[in-house]
């Protein structure tokens, strides 16, 4: 997840550099968040929301900090304070995090919708970067990672149970449960996880990652 994310920390410098280069919390913020400091980072934007300067950008900077800090839930909630900023730019780069979130929960519909929310109000190549990962999400429906295929629904609860954490360290976000008839007409119960593009894309993150046994297979048509 983190290497997506820095397609909208790059121009960072650029979306507050117009200020004059003062020592003012927010540009002090920036400085500690280059350095890594995000706990000396978001003390200084926090007094850039106090002092009520530039405190959509310090929004902004929070949500940075409390992602880096994995403090994903926080991280969301202060990303859809800047997103409702006046300033495109900052509308754009927290809207398109947000949809950095969505993704990375599995919630691939609602990061599609925030990355076309975004993609107007983004510029160079955080704009074509945003496009990029828009065009990801909309042909990744096609292969994903199976984890078993149950008779009983509360068996296949008890998988994803089970084999949460491990996936979603993975990166691909949460598991669910598509259904499918045997040839007797009895319904299956599939633990799936993933979307991808292609096959050897689906293989490629199984053998990277210490998963729990799976296949690679076509995603159901009833998943989400």
């Amino acid at each position: 997840m983190r290497t997506t994310v820095i397609i909208f920390l790059l121009t960072l410098s650029q979306m507050i550099g117009c200020a004059k280069p003062t020592a003012t919390a927010l540009n002090t913020s920036l400085q500690e968040y280059n350095k890594k400091e995000w706990l000396s980072s978001e003390n200084w934007a926090r007094k850039a929301i106090n002092s009520g300067n530039d405190i959509d950008k310090a929004q902004y900077i929070m949500g940075l900090c409390e992602f880096q800090l994995q403090q994903i839930d926080s991280s969301k909630a202060w990303f859809e304070r800047a997103a409702l900023s006046l300033d495109p730019e900052v509308r754009g780069k927290a809207t398109a995090m947000l949809g950095i979130i969505a993704s990375s929960k599995g919630e691939y519909s609602t990061a599609q919708i925030a990355f076309q929310n975004a993609s107007p109000n983004l510029r160079g190549m955080d704009k074509r970067r945003a496009a990029a990962k828009l065009r990801t999400l909309n042909t990744s429906n096609t292969f994903t990672l199976q984890f078993g295929a149950y008779r009983e629904k509360d068996n296949a609860i008890k998988s994803i149970e089970i084999i949460s954490t491990s996936i979603r360290k993975a990166g691909l976000g949460a598991a669910w449960i598509s259904e499918e008839k045997s040839g007797l007409g009895a319904t299956i119960y599939l633990v799936q996880a993933g979307h991808f593009a292609s096959r050897n894309d689906a293989s490629s993150r199984r053998t990277k990652h210490n998963l729990p046994q799976c296949v690679v297979t076509k995603v159901a048509t009833t998943s989400p």
